[in-house]
């Protein structure tokens, strides 16, 4: 029996050490083959383009370093990661053999990668085959390109996996370009000789492909049939003229094929992304924009002698008569910014007032014109720039100003787009209905909230042929149910739409389409805004995880049900079936928790909120108010005075000189000679500080109170809440880190009102 142990612990102690030999030959294991990927940018997410044309993107190097094997028959195996695609080469596909002397590096042609990218040699997973078969594009992402190198007659590994890799490349498709003159369906006036420009914007510059050289190819096309879309006809005709140009405007004058008045024309550009003669696929579309079309009309010219002239943050542009529109349109929009949108303005007049220009902004506009119904024709961009807004002279924002309109004469038509001013505020009309009496939904600028646009509604109003409020109230809504207009707080509208899912999970069951639950679990991640704790953010993302989980595996245990042969089978399937069940109502309850905790924190912000108003409010009492208006209406007065003794003093007692085409603001004056005192300490620099501190107390006086009117309304918390974030400050954030270093509520709301005075204070300066 001792004989007996003491083989067995002799033969267990041999295996061991043979083990461990082998551990550490494989560990200090050399393989015979380097390899060397290199990945040139940028890279066209189309496979085709890595193995084609005359210029080769990814250059492969193989090293046969075994001296002891002159000769290597190898192949490759390629592996493309990214993201959450994986591309593999099967081991069965066919490739040809390559040949490896020992010492001589062999770079691969672009012949010897092409078989590793055909898609029947290759397994994919995170990414569809039919997408693959479709077009044989990557999805957008960083991608890392592999080659291991395998023997052919053992089908041994012969190169390090781990370090045949290219570094990540950003792979991404591009949007084709957006076209932008001349409009969509518009008229372009014909003129002798022709000049018409067309003008499109690159959508590709952000992203990688920008490192491409980009051309476009420009055709246009004379539509024939006018009986059916533009797209179509444009489609089925020859093109009149074809160029290719790398710039995005062309000229299209008296060197090209001659155009016809009254004829309908349609164009488009395709971008061609290009490496030396090569093409690379990386524009969705082939590179194809939008199809856009135009009438060249006849005889039919844009106002002339377009001026823009600026008076009190008033924009005037005016023209010359054109006797043959009906109509004349003003369009105009933020300049240098490629994603601004147009405004534009009607009138039969020849002039129009624009009053919701930013100060300190840039614009650019034209003016154009309706010979023909629907058809407008557009004359050349101009442009100009409003001037800062003077905070010291400026109207009382936010105060209801002693209005008295001469032109009393009502308006008949209004239309959407429309812009009408009420008392100093611009309002644009999105909806609006009736005639004479108008009704209908817009927005208004209001200077002292950062020039916000906050949204109106409006009933039986009348305004004028000035387009001014004559008789009516519009009123602000707030409403973040709508969407025409600006942005609402996130914060309401995770609110208002989390209830609204609580209320659809309630009739949602385990066996409920697929697609409808991940769906809702998806709407469920997206209510997880920032403005919610970061701990209930958390909460919420799991519960629709967890959502959608229980949904698969209950799907997956009802298919096994279904199938199972046995009792055991089905008594186990069973058993899953209702472990998903259960937690799919486990992740519905904790969804309307969420809920409920969430309402209940907003309540507690809100009411801080309210309390920090309050208490602002108290601090400007009766008899702070009465300072107040004391302070502003004496330096006021001081102010108009000095202005009218200087003007007396500059004109030697004579009168104002009459000119009808200045406003009543406007002062002309005649200087024989100047005294410059020194900047800050003259009467007129002291005067203008204290009436523009005076004027900052009054109009904070107004905005306090507007704040404690309102601020009960979550609507208007939402607003609040923008305002203080748009300041660098984050109403939510703030009051979570002070109740984590256990701030009492006291000193929150003290807190809160020294920053929201700030803040108002800030939004005046502005």
């Amino acid at each position: 029996m001792k004989i007996s142990i003491h083989h067995t612990f002799r033969i267990a102690l041999l295996a061991g050490m043979l083990l461990c030999a082998g551990y550490f030959r494989s560990a200090a294991q050399q393989y015979p083959v380097k390899v060397q990927v290199q990945l040139l940018q940028p890279v066209s997410p189309q496979l085709a383009n890595l193995y084609s044309g005359t210029q080769a993107r990814l250059i492969v190097t193989l090293l046969n370093t075994d001296l002891q094997k002159p000769s290597l028959s190898v192949r490759l195996r390629l592996t493309i990661k990214g993201g959450n695609a994986l591309l593999r080469n099967k081991d069965y596909g066919y490739y040809p053999s390559l040949q490896l002397d020992a010492g001589i590096p062999l770079r691969l042609s672009m012949d010897d990668l092409a078989p590793y990218f055909q898609l029947n040699n290759l397994d994919a997973s995170g990414i569809s085959p039919s997408q693959l078969l479709q077009n044989s594009r990557l999805p957008d992402g960083y991608y890392t390109f592999c080659v291991e190198v395998i023997e052919m007659n053992s089908g041994q590994l012969v190169s390090n996996s781990n370090l045949g890799c290219s570094p990540p490349a950003w792979i991404s498709t591009s949007q084709p370009p957006l076209l932008n003159l001349p409009l969509k369906g518009g008229g372009v006036a014909f003129r002798e000789p022709l000049n018409i420009t067309f003008n499109w914007t690159p959508r590709h510059m952000s992203s990688a492909n920008a490192a491409f050289q980009t051309e476009y190819e420009f055709t246009l096309s004379e539509l024939w049939d006018t009986t059916i879309a533009p797209e179509a006809a444009f489609l089925n005709t020859p093109p009149l003229y074809q160029t290719t140009t790398a710039a995005t405007t062309l000229l299209y004058g008296p060197a090209q094929p001659p155009l016809i008045p009254g004829k309908r024309y349609a164009w488009r550009v395709k971008a061609k992304a290009k490496v030396g003669i090569d093409e690379y696929d990386v524009f969705l579309n082939n590179g194809y924009s939008e199809i856009y079309w135009f009438v060249l009309q006849e005889n039919c010219q844009p106002p002339q002698q377009v001026l823009a002239t600026i008076e009190k943050n008033i924009v005037t542009v005016s023209w010359l008569p054109q006797p043959k529109m009906s109509e004349y349109i003003v369009e105009y929009r933020e300049a240098n910014k490629d994603d601004a949108a147009w405004f534009n303005v009607k009138t039969t007049d020849d002039h129009v007032a624009i009053y919701d220009a930013v100060p300190g902004r840039s614009y650019e506009y034209r003016v154009g014109g309706y010979c023909v119904a629907e058809t407008k024709t557009m004359g050349d961009l101009h442009g100009f720039k409003m001037p800062a807004k003077d905070t010291a002279l400026n109207k009382n924002c936010g105060l209801l100003p002693d209005i008295k309109l001469a032109n009393q004469e009502p308006i008949k038509e209004l239309k959407n787009g429309d812009q009408i001013m009420a008392g100093d505020f611009p309002v644009r009309l999105m909806t609006v209905s009736g005639a004479g009496t108008f009704q209908g939904t817009g927005y208004v600028m209001i200077p002292f909230l950062s020039d916000a646009k906050v949204k109106v509604k409006f009933n039986n109003i009348t305004v004028n042929t000035s387009r001014q409020l004559l008789s009516g109230v519009i009123q602000t809504t707030f409403d973040s149910l709508e969407t025409q207009v600006a942005k609402v707080d996130d914060v309401v509208q995770a609110v208002k739409d989390l209830g609204s899912v609580v209320i659809d999970l309630a009739h949602l069951t385990i066996d409920s389409d697929y697609l409808l639950v991940k769906e809702l679990a998806d709407e469920i991640r997206k209510l997880a805004e920032d403005e919610l704790p970061q701990e209930l953010k958390d909460r919420i993302v799991k519960a629709a995880d967890n959502l959608e989980k229980a949904k698969k595996d209950y799907d997956e245990a009802k298919a096994a049900y279904d199938n199972a042969k046995t009792p055991e089978e089905k008594a186990a399937a069973k058993e899953k079936k209702d472990k998903a069940a259960q937690a799919f109502e486990d992740a519905k309850k904790e969804v309307d928790a969420v809920n409920k905790e969430k309402d209940a924190f907003v309540k507690s912000v809100t009411d801080l909120l309210v309390k920090a108003v309050k208490k602002l409010k108290a601090d400007y009492n009766d008899s702070r108010r009465n300072k107040i208006n004391e302070d502003y209406n004496a330096s006021q007065k001081a102010l108009n005075d000095l202005i009218s003794e200087t003007k007396s003093a500059l004109l030697n007692g004579r009168p104002m000189p009459v000119d009808e085409n200045k406003g009543k603001y406007s002062i002309v004056i005649a200087v024989d000679s100047v005294v410059v005192s020194k900047p800050g300490n003259d009467d007129f620099t002291k005067l203008s500080i204290a009436f523009k501190n005076a004027e900052l107390q009054k109009n904070k006086v107004v905005v306090i109170d507007m704040f404690d009117q309102h601020i009960t309304s979550k609507e208007y918390y939402a607003m609040v809440t923008q305002i203080l974030r748009i300041n660098g400050k984050n109403l939510v954030d703030y009051i979570i880190a002070e109740r984590k270093d256990d701030v009492d509520d006291d000193e929150i709301v003290s807190n809160l009102k020294v920053q929201l005075e700030e803040l108002i204070t800030d939004l005046l300066n502005k």
